[in-house]
């Protein structure tokens, strides 16, 4: 009852919701389970989503850690939204890879993500319906919230429109990916695989230690499909479902090294003029489902991680607010006796620079240097993680 009780108090209950959480709260008097404490959880995510349908993420993310007395990190008080936003989007601003995501609301995003899949093809009314029922799986989180998704997304389009890439996968494995994209972290809470494991451990929880977080994403979004029986493009397609599927657990960074020395192995045997048996097995072949949904799998997490690719500033924006969701994952380790990540732990600017240049020498550039061997137009985006590295140094420099 205190969860009905807090929802309440500080919440202003929109009157199509009011039914619902009075059936809720009654259940809870009546048998107060787990499945009506979820329940309740869900409600909660539905509220704050429709509450700040016409808000940005990031000032819904202000809003509630000001609300709960939540400390903000040093690094979000130099975050600046002093971009123009644009009323009306085109096809140039959803195919920018700098395009400023933070400044636009979650219908705007909608919206947007609307259009692009008209673009390739899917413009129907139920693709509104999911991809906004898909936002609300969201939370409000500094990081992995609906913008995040929304930018993976985009960037994967981009890519799409401006590579062979376009050339060589079908329309129907470009909407799983683009679907996948959008989808991939939904009920994120701010935490990572680890911190799932560890608190499981400690409650004395058995759990599958293996993509904990993208296992939950992806069962999310296939129950999602159960309530849209509508969208036959899905129900009846195997291979678009494996596309999907695999998408969203391909983003899993436990996954990273092992996808990364494939994708590489298999680039260079493409790039190869080496006719021998074994390296023409190797090469990329469009005709093959399995080389589509690699090279897909490899695209979408490769946008994941793609903030580095980004200019400066609108990198920066992200990285920041990244690192104020890696100081909140501490706090929760701290809250609940856990081992707390040293590594999350905000200490001061220089070691926020030099965490980001061991992630983009180790992570990024690699992955993105070899998609940029495999589809040549695309090499403004490792291009820019160069430039960023050498601000970094000169930003270490300046401290």
């Amino acid at each position: 009852m205190q969860q009905i009780t807090h929802i309440r108090m500080n919440y202003q209950i929109p009157v199509h919701m009011q039914e619902q959480l009075n059936l809720l709260e009654k259940g809870a008097k009546q048998d107060p389970n787990s499945d009506v404490l979820l329940a309740i959880k869900r409600f909660k995510r539905q509220l704050e989503n429709e509450l700040k349908y016409n808000q940005t993420d990031y000032h819904a993310f202000i809003k509630k850690h000001k609300s709960l007395n939540i400390p903000f990190v040093p690094l979000v008080y130099e975050i600046k939204l002093d971009f123009a936003k644009k009323a009306q989007l085109e096809y140039q601003d959803l195919t920018n890879p700098n395009f400023n995501h933070h400044l636009y609301s979650t219908k705007e995003l909608i919206q947007a993500a609307v259009n692009i899949f008209q673009m390739i093809g899917f413009g129907d009314d139920n693709i509104e319906k999911l991809i906004q029922k898909i936002s609300y799986n969201y939370n409000i989180l500094s990081y992995h919230n609906f913008t995040h998704a929304f930018a993976l997304f985009q960037l994967l389009f981009c890519c799409y429109e401006t590579s062979e890439l376009k050339a060589f996968v079908t329309k129907d494995d470009i909407f799983g990916a683009l679907i996948a994209s959008i989808a991939h972290d939904m009920n994120h809470k701010g935490v990572n695989n680890l911190y799932k494991i560890k608190k499981a451990k400690n409650l004395g929880k058995v759990i599958c230690e293996q993509a904990v977080l993208e296992s939950m994403h992806a069962a999310t979004l296939i129950n999602i499909f159960n309530q849209f029986s509508e969208l036959d493009v899905v129900q009846n397609n195997l291979e678009l479902r494996r596309m999907i599927v695999t998408s969203i657990l391909a983003t899993d960074m436990g996954q990273h090294f092992n996808l990364t020395k494939a994708f590489s192995e298999r680039v260079e045997a493409t790039n190869s003029r080496d006719e021998t048996q074994l390296q023409k097995f190797r090469k990329f072949n469009k005709d093959s489902f399995e080389d589509r949904k690699f090279i897909l799998n490899i695209m979408v997490h490769a946008c994941d991680i793609s903030n580095p690719c980004l200019e400066w500033d609108i990198y920066m924006k992200w990285s920041f607010l990244l690192s104020q969701e890696f100081q909140d994952q501490t706090v929760k380790e701290a809250k609940n006796g856990l081992e707390v990540m040293g590594m999350f732990v905000y200490k001061d600017k220089t070691t926020f620079l030099n965490g980001q240049q061991f992630f983009l020498t180790t992570f990024v550039q690699p992955l993105w240097d070899s998609i940029s061997n495999l589809y040549p137009q695309l090499i403004h985006l490792p291009d820019e993680i160069k430039k960023n590295l050498e601000i970094i140094k000169n930003e270490k420099a300046k401290l």
